[in-house]
């Protein structure tokens, strides 16, 4: 009764939703490798290829088998004794964490990340270093490099995922201290591809530099000053040229 009842599902609904969930996230990261095929830093030609792949083990590469060839009864018989397997693995956990553990597809794949850089190649051509355990060339670029090349893949994706045909919205992305470890050229190659990506950029950073206030463009700043214990924040338009302005409330009076 059991297999039967997990047989109706399996090779209705749930196959359905694993593969389109699969095919979804597969059609974002060809958009985000898209987009990272051009994107180089304007100082040492920093960047970044990205893949998403099924993992190399066997249990993987089993259970990618099972789900995406045709319905059957060996194939069924296959994949419920695998599945029961899994969750026997995680006998005593909590009952979500045991489901997961079975059919969360994204453990099944990983992430193939590589970096290229000016210092990589004969200067003739690119050369692109993968990122693994035992090696990782993000060491060998500066502090500023490195958070860039990280930062790259992560704007990438958001700038895939608001691109959408369905999506309808504003593209936020929230950013803590913007210019932390970046030089004023690597700073630049941020502000211009946030600009050049059309996202709404909620960001903190100790001061506004003049470079800041130029590759923004408009701008709205809360400037957080602090009394005692206490913190307020005083709003400034910045219009692209000249000072920012302070905005104020205009309050009606009682007649």
């Amino acid at each position: 009764m059991v297999k039967q009842t997990m047989k109706t599902g399996m090779f209705t609904k749930l196959r359905r939703d694993i593969q389109v969930r699969r095919d979804a996230a597969r059609e974002l990261v060809r958009q985000i490798r898209g987009t990272l095929r051009e994107v180089r830093t304007g100082v040492a030609n920093v960047g970044v290829q990205v893949d998403w792949d099924v993992r190399k083990d066997e249990d993987a590469q089993h259970m990618i088998k099972l789900i995406t060839q045709p319905p059957s009864e060996a194939t069924f018989e296959q994949m419920y004794t695998v599945l029961r397997q899994r969750m026997d693995e995680t006998v005593g956990e909590p009952w979500p964490d045991r489901v997961a553990h079975t059919f969360d597809y994204r453990a099944w794949h990983e992430w193939d990340i590589s970096v290229t850089h000016s210092s990589f190649g004969d200067g003739s051509s690119e050369a692109f270093r993968k990122v693994s355990s035992r090696s990782n060339p993000l060491e060998s670029l500066s502090t500023g490099e490195r958070r860039l090349a990280t930062m790259l893949p992560l704007l990438a994706a958001a700038w895939s995922m608001y691109s959408g045909d369905t999506y309808r919205g504003p593209r936020l992305l929230s950013i803590d201290e913007i210019d932390a470890a970046f030089d004023e050229p690597n700073l630049r190659q941020v502000l211009g591809l946030l600009r050049s990506w059309k996202f709404d950029v909620l960001a903190t950073t100790p001061s506004i530099s003049p470079m800041i206030k130029r590759e923004s463009g408009r701008t709205m700043v809360h400037e957080v000053i602090a009394a005692g214990r206490q913190r307020i924040t005083v709003p400034w338009l910045w219009e692209g040229h000249g000072d920012p302005r302070p905005l104020t409330l205009e309050l009606n009076s009682p007649s």
